[in-house]
């Protein structure tokens, strides 16, 4: 027997259209969520003609774009915060935290899907929070599940490092790290998806105070705790204080989102009817299983592969020198400072474009994603801009070596056009993704990226030996991505 909420289930009725299924669960509302393909979101990309309604469509859009790039932004501070922290008790600190996070990260980017606030959005649309609420416990049953491996895996990172024949003070210092971050895995999954449920809903402020309050902590906690700092015949714990510093405020950050904002303040009520373990029974159905897990699963793998990519292309720069590295860890730092923008920007043309098709709005949908589209469009032309004529500027942040500012200006342009077409590919792609397409955003960044690579091997080793055209990679591979999203 269904219940009413299963019986009001427009992301079933979206998706079953989609994977192929004929069952559609309700005739009223299977227009709330009708999946369209690529080409009719775009195929009508001009902008209204109305000034001031296009006005007001951008200026809502970076009303959610920009609190999303300041809880972003705060992460990358929590993580340079470590960073320097590590720095400053000593290069093998530093060092074990590197190789910690080296390894940990091509498995702990498989929790890191953001899927959950596609479904949360097409449901707040089709005016049905209740399945919002629903689709919030199906998500942490999935990720709960899957938290296992993950965390297996990352006790197992000094083994791995001892394997590639690093030092034992290194391999045990890492597999200390691993661990102990290792713990604070399920309030990060937690944190995560709370997140993306309020924001998916409009709600932005849980994410941005929350962030916040992590980034002073992790520094407060970081500078008394590990380097001593404010407390007299005190030098700090050292390295071992600073992924307890890093975990402890994982959970602080947690427990102050759901405290304030769910106990508190209630906004998770609309969205969560009846809090019994009966109720949750009937409502974590197997359809709606594996409808997340249609979606999570492409996404968290698109998401790895960019993560172990930028390891292969690391190792290939590697090989060429040390110039070359160093020049390239300092334009990965560039790339993804930028990426955070993009990001900001694809994340809230996509909360508008979920809460569209739940709505049965495909105009708004278009609308939402024409506009967003030109909005990217023209911010990623200023940075590009910007940076091309300031890269040495930019680049003496990273390093005062003259050789290496001078490589920052031999691949200005076409580390510029990588950096453009590959942030422009970030906002292209979370189109279909909000049509919960994450399938074909997985294949398409697989081909454009892996076997572009390739290519690009044998490119680089066979004719060339300038760096810049590591970064030529960059660009290609968002041309093509941006080329399969738009002529599928």
């Amino acid at each position: 027997m269904k219940t009413d909420v299963e019986e009001n289930d427009p992301l079933l009725d979206s998706l079953n259209v989609q994977y192929g299924s004929s069952n559609v669960t309700s005739q009223n509302n299977s227009d709330a969520a009708t999946d369209l393909s690529v080409n009719q979101v775009l195929e009508s990309t001009s902008l209204p003609h109305d000034t001031n309604s296009v006005l007001s469509e951008i200026l809502d859009t970076l009303s959610l774009a920009i609190p999303i790039f300041f809880s972003s932004v705060s992460w990358v501070g929590m993580k340079t915060t470590d960073t320097a922290l590590l720095g400053h008790v000593g290069p093998t600190a530093l060092s074990a935290a590197a190789l910690s996070d080296l390894y940990t990260m091509c498995s702990g980017v498989l929790v890191q899907g953001r899927v959950l606030g596609i479904l949360v959005s097409q449901s707040i649309g089709a005016d049905n929070p209740l399945l919002a609420g629903i689709y919030l416990r199906v998500s942490l049953l999935v990720l709960s599940m899957l938290l296992v491996p993950v965390i297996v895996a990352w006790l197992f990172t000094g083994m791995f490092w001892q394997y590639f024949g690093e030092p034992a003070s290194l391999y045990d210092d890492a597999q200390y790290y691993s661990t102990v971050l290792a713990v604070a895995l399920p309030a990060m999954v937690f944190s995560s998806q709370l997140s993306q449920f309020f924001s998916a809903q409009r709600i932005m402020h849980p994410e941005v105070n929350a962030s916040l309050l992590g980034l002073a902590a992790n520094l407060l906690l970081g500078l008394v705790l590990v380097l001593g700092v404010g407390v007299q015949n005190f030098e700090g714990f050292g390295f071992e204080a600073c992924p307890i510093v890093t975990s402890s405020v994982v959970y602080i950050k947690t427990y102050f989102m759901w405290f304030v904002y769910c106990h508190v303040q209630g906004l998770h009520l609309p969205c969560w009817g009846k809090n019994s373990m009966v109720t949750w029974k009937d409502e974590i159905t197997k359809e709606r299983v594996r409808t997340f897990s249609k979606l999570y699963f492409p996404s968290a793998l698109s998401m790895a592969s960019d993560f172990w990519r930028m390891g292969v292309v690391g190792g290939m720069a590697a090989s060429l020198g040390d110039d070359e590295v160093g020049v390239f860890n300092a334009s990965y730092r560039i790339f993804w400072m930028c990426l955070i923008l993009s990001g900001a920007i694809a994340r809230a043309v996509g909360i508008k474009i979920g809460m569209a098709f739940g709505a049965g709005n495909s105009i708004g949908a278009k609308r939402s994603a024409s506009i967003g589209l030109a909005l990217a469009f023209g911010i990623l032309v200023l940075v590009a801009t910007l940076i091309s004529i300031n890269i040495e500027l930019i680049g003496s942040i990273f390093t005062s070596d003259p050789i290496l500012l001078e490589m920052f200006e031999e691949m200005k342009w076409p580390f510029v056009t990588g950096l453009f077409f590959m942030n422009l590919a970030v906002v292209i792609e979370q189109i279909p993704m909000s049509m919960g397409r994450t399938d074909d955003i997985f294949y398409a960044g697989f081909v454009a990226s892996w076997l572009g690579k390739l290519n690009e091997r044998n490119i680089v080793f066979k004719t060339f030996s300038s760096f810049k055209f590591l970064i030529n990679f960059r660009a290609s591979s968002g041309r093509i991505h941006m080329h399969n999203l738009l002529e599928e």
